[in-house]
């Protein structure tokens, strides 16, 4: 059931320290003290006495589950929730109580273990509102309660690293990008990066576009910017004769020569910029049979549509899918003085979908993410009936992305990025079979979380986790090498392969295995967006290929490149 412990991961535990027959082995208690020690833990309690109870037990409420610890100085008295980070190695707890982040060592494993499972219990049911059992469980996830609760097996292990040569690791994936220069600072606030696989990138500022020069190791400013001034006739972003807004979804099209641009002030609108002129030719509206309809997100038909002349693209409202193509039913594109955009295929579906963003791999299959947590998988042929839904943990996603391979999904919320495993063995055949195609269900390997020590969280001031990407792939043969995030004023870099291979050494949300081994990129401001260059502008060495990045902050952009060391 929900907790990692009853799966049988106990051996991953070190042993306690011996104590007398029939005597409990003591809890301490720690307390971080990051401006005062920068970064130290002192001992506050040798014999602490931590213990649950329900806040609304005397009453008719949803129960509401609390942490406390006897033996402290102060009362510590912190409602139960999911930032709770249990390490298994170190029999340790961290959690938050105020603005102080705390830590329980227990004396034996038994005590971790019986902690654990109580505080997974807890947390259920502060997360659901009701009481956990099996059938509460698989009325929530259905065929997922086995993979969403935590318990990792040795297969669902094996699963994820099936696919790597453990003997001979790729040298390229030991080196982080972490040295930058500064490319560019801009007055007016940058609202968004959309790279280039090819000459040009673009910085999305107020109704301006930047346009950058893509090159080896990074990106460069080129001074050349074109204004968002509407094209004759058109009403604008904000309703008015010029537009007040960038849109904060771009789409390059047509081997990148040209722009898609949506905003949710537009309504149904779509703008249709000509990179080469630097001009918005064109404002589209998007129709299905004959009434207007909006867009809040839109991506390419794969990951590498935008460098082919292709004119066909996806989108998504809250309860729509929905591919397009800007040509007529002739296959010409519109020459209309109000063109429409042909709606060629999708659903409409029922209340409750809560679709939130979309991306797609170098075949076509198609992930979406939504405001109820789930992820959804299609194949490439049809948006009318997912193949695989996974539901939600309790937080929205925010953004997704997916390998090139469609392999492997990547699900930003604020709190932790998901990284779900797509492929699997079907049981009876013995074959392997992919979630975009067939449903996964109870076969599929237990999703594993990216998320920050508890001690980074107290650094960031609690910003949320935004925008997580993968290296970017467009070609058969090259593995993603790195998952990106932005948090705040900082970039957040995961070693994939080291997902791949973790061990439940943490676990997180009822168990599941969490990574907390990254790196962090400092700046000066709030980061906007953090996203890899395309991988044909990576700088080859004799020791490895780099990885680039762009960062970009609310003023600035950089261009960040690998370290002359190895990864701790």
């Amino acid at each position: 059931m929900w907790g990692w412990f009853k799966g049988g991961g106990g051996d991953a535990a070190t042993p306690a320290a011996a104590t007398p027959q029939g005597q409990q082995a003591p809890t301490s208690l720690f307390r971080y003290l990051a401006a005062r020690a920068g970064g130290k833990w002192e001992e506050v309690a040798t014999n602490a006495a931590p213990q649950l109870y329900d806040a609304h037990e005397d009453s008719k409420k949803a129960p509401e589950w609390h942490l406390e610890v006897d033996g402290a100085q102060e009362p510590i008295d912190t409602v139960v929730d999911d930032q709770f980070s249990f390490e298994a190695k170190e029999l340790r707890v961290t959690f938050f109580s105020g603005e102080d982040i705390w830590a329980l060592k227990f004396g034996s494993p038994g005590a971790f273990e019986r902690f654990l499972q109580k505080y997974n219990k807890a947390a259920f049911e502060n997360r659901f509102g009701q009481e956990q059992t099996e059938a509460t469980e698989v009325k929530l996830f259905g065929d997922f309660a086995a993979n969403l609760n935590g318990v990792e097996n040795d297969e669902s292990r094996q699963a994820w690293v099936e696919d790597m040569d453990l003997d001979k690791p790729d040298p390229r994936e030991l080196r982080t990008p972490t040295k930058d220069r500064v490319v560019t600072e801009k007055r007016s606030p940058i609202h968004g990066v959309v790279l280039g696989a090819t000459e040009r990138s673009y910085l999305m500022r107020d109704n301006q576009i930047d346009v950058m020069r893509n090159v080896v190791g990074g990106v460069e400013d080129t001074g050349l910017s074109f204004k968002l001034t509407p094209p004759p006739g058109a009403v604008g972003l904000g309703g008015g004769s010029t537009p007040t807004l960038t849109p904060p979804k771009a789409l390059l099209m047509n081997q990148e020569r040209k722009m898609n641009m949506i905003s949710p002030l537009a309504g149904s609108s779509m703008w249709h910029a000509d990179i080469e002129t630097g001009k918005v030719i064109s404002e589209w509206k998007f129709q299905k049979d004959g009434v207007d309809v909006a867009m809040k997100d839109i991506t390419t038909e794969n990951k590498a549509a935008q460098e082919h002349d292709s004119s066909v693209f996806l989108g998504l409202d809250t309860n729509r899918l929905a591919r397009w193509d800007m040509r007529d039913p002739h296959g010409i594109v519109s020459q209309a003085a109000s063109p429409i955009v042909n709606y060629a295929g999708g659903k409409d579906y029922a209340r409750g979908t809560k679709f939130s963003c979309m991306a797609t791999s170098g075949d076509g299959y198609v992930v979406v993410g939504a405001d109820d947590g789930k992820v959804r998988l299609y194949s490439e042929k049809t948006l009318t009936q997912a193949k695989t839904s996974i539901p939600g943990m309790g937080l929205p996603i925010t953004n997704v992305d997916v390998t090139y391979d469609g392999k492997w999904v990547l699900a930003t919320t604020r709190n932790y990025l998901m990284v779900i495993k797509t492929t699997y063995k079907d049981p009876k055949s013995g074959k392997d079979l992919c979630g975009f195609t067939s449903r996964m269900g109870a076969n599929a390997p237990a999703p594993r979380l990216l998320r920050l020590k508890t001690e980074d969280q107290k650094l960031t001031k609690g910003a949320a986790l935004e925008k997580g990407h993968f290296t970017w792939i467009t070609e058969k043969g090259r593995q993603e090498r790195w998952v990106v995030a932005s948090c705040g004023n900082y970039t957040v870099l995961w070693n994939f392969r080291s997902v791949k291979i973790a061990e439940p050494e943490v676990v997180s949300y009822g168990g599941l295995t969490t990574v907390t081994k990254y790196h962090m990129v400092r700046k000066d401001e709030h980061v906007v967006d953090s996203v890899f260059m395309h991988d044909k502008f990576n700088r080859a060495t004799q020791r490895a290929d780099e990885t680039s990045m762009v960062v970009v902050t609310k003023t600035h952009v950089y261009a960040v490149g690998d370290d002359d060391s190895d990864e701790e």
